[in-house]
Parts: structure tokens; C-alpha cells; sequence
């Protein structure tokens, strides 16, 4: 047998990963998550432009740079979008402000300045400014909903395998599911992963790709422990025979999986990094996931069969004793009737 799925090495896995969660709870207990740009409060200024696609490239810049210019001079800016509609042909130009909430009086003095600017093709008809203020939703308002997602999660993840397979493996998927989330979350709080909202969809990937690798492993496993030539053999064998067949097919869906991940974080780090950050959560959870279902999982199936596979011959073993009882007290009785 492996040293793998041996028990000291099950208890050193363990113990290593519950010390990544107290860690990371820890951390995230006195500092939260670190968060991403979509958990920042911010303001904007807003100007909408009807005729915006009927002026000229160079009427376009000089209404987007004398807006820009206009609003330095009191406030910062941090990005600049414009937001085009094809059907109306207009368009939104938002300035988003690093810092400072706009007025009404500051909107309106923007506007007559932008009236007044003389850029051909925009009038005041055309063009209005507002501002809009965005606040961030404080954890309270989602993190429910993400425990109660993952808890969801959790059920039908235990009751699907257990009901295909056993409650042993149905009880071995809950806990590697359970165990690769907190330790994804961990490591993200730990190494101090910008993450928002999103990451609560992480955190469901993460269960659902940790019950998948399960499920093709215990397959395995239920083959071989009812194949005529594999039928008597240790569990911790056999566990470490099926993950051996197993390994190649999980080795490349995880890594095509993570080529993937790796594809749209390198998008995002041109178009937001927030999607990077995201990807490299999911690209944590999925390794976490594969490691879990070849090694971590697999032990931890072996472990309980054994202990319930020495109940069982325990209490077999008591049941055939108490037989044993009962006949001989049977016969004893038979032969004192006998006697009087």
C-alpha cells in the first residue's frame, strides 16, 4: 500500500488544511476579504448625448476631453466609458470620480459650459448631465444567501451519492465538498485575493467540480469492488487501485479546466482586473478539487470503511454469540425437561 493513503498521511493532510482554514478565518474575521473594484463605493458624472454617433470622430473627443477637463477642475477622475446605443444613435459618456460625490449646481454649471464650448453638432437640446452615486451593499446583505446556496449545494451533493452509491461515499463527498470550499475561501482570504460577489459563484463551482472528480472515483471503485477478481481485496487497495485508474482522466479535465481559467484571467487583465482575480479563485478551487479527489477523499473513504467493516463483523460476531447463547440455553432447558 502507498504511503499516500496511509493514515499518518491522512492526518498530516488534515491537519495541514484545517490549519489553512483557522488561518484564513482568522484573517477574514478581523480584516474581511480583500476586496475587489466592485465593492467601492463611487460617484459619476453622466453626460447623455442624443446625436452622439452623428458627430464626427473629432466633435466625439472634443466633447469627451472638454468634459474631462471640466471635471478636474473640481474632482478626479478615475475612467472614462462611453456607453453607446446603436438603435437611437446617442450615447452615455460616465466619468467615474476617484473621490467626491457631484451636485445638482455642478451638473447644471457643466452643462451650460458644455453649450457654450461650441464643439460642432452638440447643443443643449441634445445633451444633459447628471450624476448618480453607487453604494456598495455591506457582506451582510449577500453572505446569507451564499451559505444558504452552499448549504443547498451540500445536500444534494451528500444525498446524490449517497443514494447511487452508499452513505460511506455519500459521507466522503460531503466532506471533501465542505473541505474544498473552506480551504478555497481560506487561501483567497489568506493570500489576500480581491473578491466580491462573484466569488460566492466560486464557491458553488468549487462543490460541484469537487462532487464530479468524486463521482468518477467512486465509480471506479464500485467497479472494482464487484469484479470477481478484485472482490477480496483490502479496501485501502482497492481504493488505491481505482484511484490509480482514475487519475489520468481527472489529471486532464483539471488541467483543460485551468487552461481555460488561465485564458480569461489573461483576458481580464486587459479589459478588468476583476475577472482575473476571479479566474485565479476558480483556478485555486479547481486544483483544490483535484488534489481533494485523488488523495485527500480517497483516504478518507478507506478510513471509514474500515471502521464500518469492523462495526459490522463487531456486531456479526456479537449476533453470533448471542445465538450461540440462546441455543445452549435452549438445549439446557430441553434436557432438564428431559431429566423431569
Amino acid at each position: 500500500m502507498s504511503k499516500v493513503f496511509s493514515k499518518k498521511s491522512l492526518f498530516v493532510s488534515l491537519a495541514l488544511s484545517i490549519a489553512l482554514i483557522l488561518a484564513g478565518a482568522f484573517i477574514v474575521g478581523f480584516l474581511g476579504f480583500n476586496a475587489d473594484s466592485t465593492k467601492k463605493d463611487y460617484s459619476s458624472v453622466e453626460i447623455t448625448d442624443v446625436g452622439y454617433m452623428s458627430h464626427s470622430e473629432q466633435a466625439q473627443t472634443q466633447l469627451r476631453d472638454f468634459c474631462e477637463t471640466e471635471i478636474e477642475k473640481q474632482y478626479r477622475v478615475a475612467q472614462v466609458e462611453v456607453v453607446e446605443n446603436m438603435s437611437t444613435g446617442g450615447a452615455v459618456i460616465r466619468y467615474r470620480l476617484a473621490s467626491g460625490t457631484p451636485t445638482a449646481e455642478f451638473c447644471e454649471s457643466l452643462q451650460t459650459a458644455i453649450e457654450g464650448a461650441g464643439i460642432e453638432g452638440v447643443t443643449g437640446e441634445l445633451v444633459t448631465v447628471a450624476y448618480h452615486v453607487v453604494e456598495d451593499a455591506p457582506y451582510t446583505d449577500y453572505i446569507w444567501r451564499t451559505a444558504v446556496a452552499l448549504a443547498v449545494a451540500f445536500v444534494i451533493v451528500f444525498a446524490y451519492v449517497a443514494i447511487r452509491f452508499r452513505l460511506g461515499l455519500g459521507v466522503t463527498a460531503l466532506i471533501a465538498a465542505v473541505h474544498d470550499v473552506l480551504l478555497m475561501l481560506a487561501i483567497v482570504g489568506i493570500f489576500r485575493i480581491p473578491a466580491g460577489v462573484s466569488l460566492a459563484g466560486v464557491a458553488v463551482m468549487t462543490v460541484f467540480l469537487s462532487a464530479a472528480f468524486n463521482l468518477f472515483v467512486y465509480g471506479k471503485i464500485r467497479r472494482n469492488a464487484r469484479s470477481e477478481e478484485k472482490k477480496g481485496m483490502p479496501v485501502r487497495e482497492l481504493t488505491e487501485l481505482s484511484v490509480g485508474e482514475s487519475k489520468a482522466v481527472i489529471c486532464m479535465v483539471a488541467a483543460g479546466i485551468a487552461a481555460i481559467l488561465i485564458v480569461c484571467g489573461i483576458v481580464g487583465a486587459f479589459i478588468g482586473a476583476d475577472l482575473t482575480w476571479n479566474m485565479l479563485a476558480a483556478l485555486i478551487g479547481t486544483l483544490i478539487a483535484g488534489y481533494s479527489s485523488l488523495m485527500l477523499s480517497p483516504s478518507i473513504y478507506a478510513a471509514i470503511k474500515e471502521k464500518w467493516d469492523a462495526a459490522r463483523a463487531e456486531k456479526a460476531k456479537y449476533n453470533y454469540a448471542s445465538e450461540k447463547k440462546k441455543e445452549k440455553s435452549a438445549k439446557e432447558k430441553e434436557s432438564a425437561d428431559e431429566i423431569q
